[in-house]
């Protein structure tokens, strides 16, 4: 039974009791009325106190983590009244999290002044934002006939950032880069680090510059050349639309594709590259080209709070292009495949001189974790038609179909040593 009718049920009982008790003359019922009173005795005794009065206090106002990653959650409790000797302490924490180490319900016996701690692990297997809070704080005594609950708002902001993977042995290099310092060899003379040729001195070279070897075997000073390297310009486009998300809550293809758009705007800004990005989910929203950490962070902060929504519009993605992005760039395009529109719009990209490689998540293997319903027959037409779209795109991009139980290098390392070659 609820804590909360056990008194009135209690009071209704003993005045029954007490009541067939004189009117049958029953020594049975007045025993019961008597125990009942008893027992409303008792509970009186540990009725909360009138100065019900504590304080609570985070050891964070706000906290960053990756997916899957583990933050130890600690409040303080501090009681501002008179001793008590139940209380309940409960962290409200959304569902989409897990506790796996510690409690956030404990019980705790507190005199005056005294605080005690609430300490627990909390696991965030999905990004987003997410807030913690209220702290509720309930009196009951042992009987379980009075309580007394209040609640401080004491909000914890947990930002969940998508997981990124390390893709050191895969070099994804714009094929159009620009004259600006990076690390795309250009094959002609300029700043760099790899030797290219050696030359007479000229006024203006850098002592630094000098082969002292060659210079005496020459007896006239000789300069190293070095190979000129450059940077350029990839934007990330994520595919985000409500219809292209398959799988379960917490593992389906728009997961995957945040991860790998922050993965690949990772490797790419440490490549010295400049990265921009295009969401496309409930609301398109976009990010102009920049390098460094900075731009990571303002890369991997809008990842974290896309959401899946909103209907294709090819249109719009070219009209952004076109206004507020650089032409003559690298264009990886992240998207399940799911609407066959998908080929219309690479088309379109290509034929205006950018360089696009399409990276797909399959939807297969997310309809497999999904559901435990084996029908090979739905399973081929599903596969057919994906592979359709693929080979339609490939006439106009280079596609990495990436079955998302392997790590993504894996799955590029062949596609994009082709794409060298080619």
């Amino acid at each position: 039974m609820n804590s909360r009718y056990t008194l009135p049920v209690l009071i209704i009982l003993t005045m029954l009791y007490i009541l067939i008790a004189i009117f049958y003359r029953s020594w049975v019922f007045l025993t019961a009325s008597i125990a009942c009173l008893s027992i409303l005795a008792i509970g009186a005794i540990w009725k909360p106190p009138d100065f019900f009065k504590f304080k609570v206090k985070r050891y964070d106002d706000e906290i960053h983590l990756y997916e899957k990653d583990e933050v130890w959650i600690e409040t303080e409790v501090t009681n501002e009244g008179t001793p008590i000797e139940f209380l309940e302490v409960m962290d409200e924490s959304p569902d989409s999290t897990d506790i796996t180490s510690g409690s956030s319900h404990s019980v705790f016996s507190i005199d005056s002044n005294e605080t005690v701690t609430l300490r627990y692990k909390l696991s965030c297997p999905i990004r987003g934002n997410y807030t913690l809070g209220p702290v509720h704080l309930r009196y009951r005594d042992p009987m379980g006939l009075f309580s007394k609950e209040i609640s401080i708002s004491v909000p914890v902001e947990v930002t969940v950032l998508p997981e990124v993977e390390n893709l050191k042995k895969t070099k994804i290099r714009p094929g159009y880069p620009k004259n600006r310092l990076g690390n795309i060899p250009s094959g002609v003379v300029g700043i760099g680090t790899e030797f290219y040729a050696l030359r007479e001195y000229r006024s203006g070279d850098r002592m630094h510059d000098i082969n002292w070897k060659a210079t005496a075997r020459k007896l006239e000073p000789i300069i190293n050349d070095f190979e000129g390297e450059m940077s350029g310009d990839v934007i990330i486009i994520v595919d985000g639309f409500k219809g292209s998300k398959i799988g379960t809550v917490r593992d389906n293809t728009f997961g995957a594709t945040v991860r790998l758009a922050a993965s690949l705007a990772s490797s790419i800004l440490d490549d010295r590259n400049r990265v921009g990005l295009i969401l496309m989910g409930d609301q398109m929203s976009w990010v102009y080209p920049g390098y460094g950490r900075h731009q990571y962070y303002t890369i991997i902060d809008r990842l974290s709070q896309l959401a899946s929504g909103g209907l294709w519009q090819i249109q719009d993605i070219q009209a952004i292009l076109n206004n507020f992005f650089p032409n003559r760039c690298l264009i990886i395009f992240i998207s399940p495949l799911v609407d066959p529109k998908v080929v219309e719009s690479v088309y379109d990209l290509s034929r205006r001189e950018y360089d696009v490689l399409v990276i797909s998540p399959s939807p297969i293997i997310f309809e497999k974790h999904a559901t435990d319903v084996n029908d090979p027959l739905s399973e081929k037409i599903y596969s057919l038609k994906r592979e359709n779209i693929i080979n339609r795109l490939r006439d106009y991009s280079i596609v990495v179909d990436w079955n998302p139980d392997e790590p993504i290098e894996i799955a590029m390392q062949e596609v994009m040593r082709y794409r060298y070659r080619r």
